[in-house]
């Protein structure tokens, strides 16, 4: 009798945070662990701050809020404590 292990990996949804109301994230993603959707939203965050500044400061997010799949709150990436973080990655 063969057993086979059917592996998933942990769903983590990413809630964009602005000033005044929240994206919320309804799909989610699938990541290794919680530091690697960190990284991920960092990233994310990176992304989502260029666009907004390229269109002239509408719409800063201010945050990325990580839920795990039981809803959560498994981590938080602030563009202030992320600033460090972004600017190692710079090429």
């Amino acid at each position: 009798m063969t057993l086979r292990h059917r592996c998933t990996l942990p769903t983590y949804y990413f809630h964009i945070r602005h000033a005044d109301y929240v994206i919320r994230d309804h799909e989610g993603r699938d990541f290794v662990d919680r530091e690697a959707a960190r990284e991920e939203a960092v990233d994310d965050l990176w992304e989502l701050l260029i666009h907004a500044l390229l269109r002239r400061g509408q719409d800063i997010p201010l945050g990325i809020d990580i839920y795990d799949e039981d809803g959560a709150l498994a981590a938080q990436v602030n563009v202030d404590a992320s600033i460090p973080d972004l600017v190692r990655r710079l090429p």
